[in-house]
Order: C-alpha cells, then sequence, then structure tokens
C-alpha cells in the first residue's frame, strides 16, 4: 500500500487544526447524526432505527434485526448471517451489497472485492441508531450508492454493564459494556463473546455447522478545548464460521437440517480497525472534520476454496461546514486506498478512490419560507492495478455523482419531497476475475485468472414522496424510478461478470408507524418493487426479464405493547414474496426462490425495584420463527441452501452498574 497520498493529505488536517485559533468561539456543537434534521423536511426517504427500537425488538444480531424490522431485502450468505446478502432498491440479494454503502460511525464497511460488509462483527446493543437512506447519498458517499446509504452509529457508554444472553443450539452471548467520563473526555469499551453451535446435523468429519464472532472496540473522545473535540478508536473482531453446504430439493424439503453427505466449509476473518479524527468548530459559521481510519483484515477460505487474502484498507476524510441562516454548504474531500494480496496465487490488486464534493440546503429569500432546496455535486477517480507472475495491469476511471432536491411543507404536520439522483458504482476488483474449476468437479476451484476490466455502473433515480407525522402516526410513502446503464451483473453460463445496458427498476415503499395509546402501537412497511433487467450480447440476457432474486412484495408488521410499567410485548411478521432463483435471468425455471416468512415474539422486563448492588435489571425473553417456516437461499434450480428453518428460543439479562 501506497502512502505517499497520505503525507501529502496530513497538511490539510494540522492546517484545519490551526486554522482561525484566535477567534472567540461558543462550545463545539456536535453533529451526533448525518441527518440531525426533522425527519419531514428532508428531500429524500430516510428510515431510522433508534437503540430503543433496536433493545425491544428481541433480535440478537444485527443480519436479523434488520431482516426482520426493516425494509431491507436481507439474507444469509449462503447460510453466512456474519456477511450476509442486502438488496436495496431491487439490485437484487447477489449482488446488492454493491449497490449500497455501510458505514459505522463514518467508516465505510464495504469491500473492494466481492465479500459482503462484515456486520457480524457489530454488536447489535452496541448501535445506538440505524440511518437507512433510500435513492440518495451518492454526492456525499460516492462509489457503490447506487440503491442508498446504511448508516450505522455506536454507543457512548457511562457506567458499567453487563449481559448475558442463551439460546436454541447451545447459543452462549457474553457482553460487557463500560463508560469513564471525566471533565474533557469519555472512554467507551465493548466486549463481546458470540457463540452458536449451528441448527444442522454434523457433517461426514463429524464437524458442526457454528459460527464464533469475538469483537472489541474502544472509542475515546477529547475536547481539550471548547471548540475542538479529538477522537481514537480502536477495534479488532475474530470470526470463524462453518458454514452447511448445499442441498437439493427433495432433500431440502424432507429435513433442512441433515447434512447430505458433506464437509462444512471453514471461513475466518480477522479484522483490525484503527482511527482518528477531529471536530473543530472555527467560527460561529464554519466548522471542520476531518477523520482517518486504517483496516487490516485477513479473509482464510482455504478449507473451502483454498484462497488466503489479506487486504489493506486506508481511508481520509476531510470536509467543511459553513451555515448561514437561509443555507448551508458542505464542501470536503474523500481518498480511500485499498490493496488486496492473493496469499495463494501470489497476486496483488489495487483500488484506490480519489473524490471531491460540495452540497448545500437552502431556503432562498425569492421562494416562500414553506420551501426548502437541495444540490449536490461530486468528482471521483477511482485506479485499478493488478500484478501477478503472468503480467501486470491498470486503468482508471472518472465518474460524477449528483443530487437535487425539494421539500414543499404544507403545515407543521404534512410535506411533500422529491429528487433526482445521479450514482455510480465502479466495479470491485472480482469483477475483472474468471474463476477456474477442475475440468472433472465444477466444485473443485483452483485459481481466478484475470479477464479484463469492465465498465463503471450509473443510474439515474427519481423519488417523490410525501411524510405526515402526528403525535400519534407517523406516515412515508415514496414511490421511485430508476434508470441504469452498465448494470454489472454476474453471468452463471459464461461464468464471467458482464455489463448489461437500460435496465430500470421502480417501485412503491409505504412506512406507517401508528400510536394507538400510551401503551401500544403498530409498525407497518410495505414495499413493492418491480427491477427489469437489460440486454447485452449474450443470449442469457433479454431486455425486460425480471432481475433474479428480487421479491416484488413484502410487508412487514410489528405490534409492541406494554403490558404493565415494567412489561413490554413485541410480535412481529415479515413476509417476502417468492423470486425467481439466482441463474434464471430468462425467467423461465418452474423453481422459484422460496417466500421468506418469520413470525417472532420478545418479552422485555424490567425490574424496577431499588438495588444497592446495581442500578437496572433487565430481563428479555424471545422466539423467533415461531411456526417452523423453512426458509433457503436458492441459487440454481436444485442447489438450496437452507436458513432460520426452525424455531428458536433465547433468554437472556442484562445489569447496569
Amino acid at each position: 500500500m501506497s502512502y505517499k497520498n497520505l503525507v501529502l493529505i496530513l497538511p490539510l488536517i494540522t492546517s484545519s487544526i490551526n486554522a482561525e485559533t484566535n477567534i472567540q468561539t461558543k462550545e463545539i456543537i456536535i453533529k451526533k447524526y448525518q441527518y440531525d434534521t426533522q425527519e419531514g423536511l428532508l428531500p429524500y426517504s430516510v428510515e431510522i432505527h433508534s437503540a430503543k427500537e433496536i433493545g425491544l425488538s428481541g433480535s440478537t444480531n444485527l443480519t436479523d434485526y434488520l431482516a426482520q424490522h426493516s425494509s431491507l431485502n436481507i439474507v444469509p450468505n449462503y447460510g453466512d448471517k456474519s456477511k450476509p446478502m442486502i438488496d436495496m432498491r431491487g439490485y437484487g440479494a447477489e449482488a446488492g451489497y454493491q449497490n449500497v454503502v455501510i458505514s459505522i460511525d463514518g467508516q465505510r464497511l464495504n469491500n473492494i472485492d466481492m465479500s459482503p460488509q462484515l456486520l457480524g462483527s457489530i454488536d447489535l446493543s452496541s448501535i445506538d441508531r440505524i440511518e437507512i437512506v433510500k435513492g440518495s447519498g451518492s454526492v456525499r458517499y460516492g462509489d457503490g450508492a447506487m440503491g442508498g446509504v446504511i448508516q450505522i452509529y455506536t454507543k457512548d457508554y457511562s457506567g458499567y454493564s453487563i449481559e448475558t444472553a442463551i439460546g436454541s443450539s447451545n447459543a452462549v452471548k457474553k457482553i460487557v459494556n463500560a463508560g469513564f467520563n471525566g471533565k474533557n473526555f469519555n472512554l467507551s469499551v465493548n466486549v463481546t463473546d458470540d457463540i452458536h453451535k449451528g441448527f444442522a446435523d454434523v457433517d461426514i468429519n463429524g464437524e458442526r455447522d457454528r459460527n464464533k464472532n469475538k469483537s472489541q472496540t474502544a472509542k475515546l473522545k477529547f475536547t481539550p478545548s471548547k471548540d475542538l473535540l479529538l477522537n481514537f478508536g480502536l477495534s479488532s473482531s475474530r470470526v470463524n464460521l462453518y458454514r452447511t453446504g448445499a442441498m437439493t430439493k427433495d432433500e431440502f424439503h424432507a429435513n433442512p437440517a441433515q447434512n447430505s453427505g458433506n464437509a462444512y466449509s471453514n471461513y475466518d476473518t480477522d479484522s483490525d480497525k484503527y482511527s482518528t479524527g477531529l471536530e473543530y468548530k472555527a467560527s460561529e459559521k464554519l466548522n471542520l472534520k476531518a477523520d482517518f481510519y486504517y483496516e487490516e483484515k485477513l479473509y482464510n477460505a482455504t478449507r473451502a476454496y483454498g484462497s488466503l487474502y489479506s487486504k489493506d484498507y486506508m481511508g481520509t476524510n476531510i470536509s467543511a461546514e459553513y451555515q448561514e441562516d437561509n443555507y448551508t454548504i458542505t464542501t470536503g474531500i474523500d481518498y480511500f486506498d485499498a490493496e488486496r494480496v492473493d496469499q495463494t496465487n501470489r497476486g496483488t490488486t489495487t483500488k484506490d478512490n480519489l473524490a471531491i464534493f460540495v452540497e448545500s440546503q437552502l431556503q432562498p429569500d425569492w421562494l416562500p419560507k414553506n420551501i426548502a432546496l437541495s444540490a449536490g455535486l461530486r468528482h471521483e477517480r477511482v485506479e485499478y492495478t493488478h500484478s501477478d507472475s503472468a503480467a501486470n495491469y491498470s486503468t482508471d476511471e472518472s465518474l460524477n455523482a449528483w443530487d437535487i432536491g425539494i421539500n414543499y411543507e404544507v403545515d407543521s404536520q404534512l410535506s411533500f419531497f422529491g429528487n433526482y439522483n445521479h450514482a455510480y458504482q465502479a466495479p470491485d476488483i472480482d469483477r475483472s476475475f474468471v474463476a477456474v474449476w477442475q475440468s472433472n468437479s465444477p466444485y473443485a476451484f483452483i485459481r481466478r485468472d484475470f479477464n479484463g476490466f469492465i465498465e463503471p455502473s450509473e443510474v439515474d433515480t427519481l423519488n417523490a414522496g410525501f411524510n405526515h407525522i402526528t403525535q400519534k402516526n407517523k406516515l412515508k410513502i415514496v414511490a421511485f424510478y430508476s434508470d441504469l446503464k452498465d448494470e454489472i451483473v454476474y453471468n452463471p453460463t459464461s461464468g464471467k461478470n458482464e455489463n448489461i445496458d437500460n435496465s430500470e427498476k421502480y417501485g412503491l415503499e409505504i412506512h406507517d408507524n401508528y400510536k394507538f395509546n400510551d401503551r401500544s402501537n403498530i409498525n407497518f412497511i410495505y414495499k413493492y418493487i418491480e427491477a427489469k433487467i437489460g440486454k447485452d450480447s449474450h443470449a442469457e440476457f433479454q431486455d425486460g426479464r425480471s432481475m433474479p432474486g428480487v421479491p416484488n412484495n413484502s410487508i412487514l408488521v410489528n405490534l409492541s405493547h406494554k403490558v404493565t410499567d415494567q412489561m413490554r410485548f413485541n410480535l412481529s411478521h415479515t413476509w417476502k414474496e417468492d423470486a425467481y432463483i439466482f441463474d434464471d435471468f430468462l425467467n423461465e425455471s418452474p423453481v422459484r426462490q422460496p417466500a421468506y416468512i418469520s413470525t417472532d415474539v420478545s418479552v422485555n422486563y424490567e425490574v424496577k425495584k431499588k438495588f444497592t448492588q446495581f442500578k437496572k435489571l433487565r430481563i428479555y425473553g424471545s422466539v423467533s420463527n415461531i411456526f417452523e417456516h423453512s426458509n433457503a437461499v436458492q441459487s440454481y434450480a436444485n442447489t438450496i441452501y437452507p436458513f432460520n428453518f426452525s424455531r428458536v428460543f433465547t433468554g437472556g439479562l442484562k445489569i447496569d452498574f
């Protein structure tokens, strides 16, 4: 990895610290969340999940929570919940995760290869807030924000807490949180040890499907002066996974827990992250921010595909925000330097991104005061290199994103909004390679050969909707249309990644949260999506066919009731319609991707009695998939990967000191 570009950027950071040091300012105002404005005034669709909602859901991991409580179409990655497949706005479960940017506390989680974001390393109980932006976000986040953006913020702790939970299939989770507050600092620590020994039968080697996750995170926020905030972060995670293999349709219907006479594949992912940053109030109207992060990642799949990868990621983000009474302008520089080394084949591939952006929110004097506008522009340059024993290759792309939006506030409860967004995805490095398998066995992996660079994908998305927000009801409805150029897909016939043109996606999203009274409320999400693929020179892609793996309709209903001042009951039901299987681009197979169905219940009980030993005691329990619907990912006509097919019990307690 090259650090010379960092040397060029560091002076900008230090000059930001030194700027206008003599100006008398008020205390620094920290913008805790990206979308810290009123939801009804935003010119795009935002879905927000608070720590309270997450805590009452009964979910024990982030993948399950997003699958059962958000509008996302999210399923385990062929059984792997730590790196799930994520589909937003109809890009398909198999590659949708490449069309959405995910960040945690501002640090980008997207990989440069075809490995989904490592959500399994994030402790669900450590999350303070999740913001899901649909059909926008490309100006601020750039490469990959085709469908939208998912931003995760973690908690700043105060005091100490311990939590433990046990569940079906010998699942055990242990969590320790600690927060230390001083006059001008906060240190937050989270330690998680999570293990489950699987739901399937043992394999031919006596191994169980299982998942182990050990993670540690520490954050320090330090304010040496009233207008300067410094932050530092360290985290590590160790994920050990034994994943079940595929089974046939008959085996799945007979018993989805059976082994099918194969050996489970082992995958290990180690990640170590380091970050530092600052926020500086240079004047009453100017705020400066700079963040730097570095990640070392080791991905070991030698027992599965004979692959061992090491990855180094380095990112720097610098921004300045200027505020006046009727407008705000933000401009910044983003730099991302990534390198992957194939330890097996000794090939090295890099993908480097450098971008500048400017965006604004304004209420000009020549417009009525109930109309707000937004506009933004981003330019990004992406450079690729690949070198191995055979040859060296390189290329670069120059890409642009823009966004314009409007919000019309009828009154304090009703507002209409619309925005037009242009986004892009620079291909991940694996898109330029083709897998080579043994001729006598399609599952015996040998190596990856370079197959040439492919074109970036671009999309124009139009969003239009309204918000109706009262004390009892929060209703959001948005319709969207996306027109794609050079959509990137995997051709299962050729085994290569290709561009297809003239794809389009459109749909309707309804989100309603109705409060019956002080004790009961219902949350309802309905989503309708049509995802039509384009065409290329191959017969596998024909204009107007539906994208495989995208359900047309999905419904989520969650009922929450406060039984007593101490007890709260939650009942949720999730249904996602069946879809075309992953390789059925012609929409001709009689076999369909099974519908996802899960009914879940949870109970939270808080002991109100005063304790001398600790401050608070909470006891909780949940049952997921009550009716034992057999869910699965189906990639080919007779290739099924079961998940969430049994009833799962979980119980636990949390003590705050």
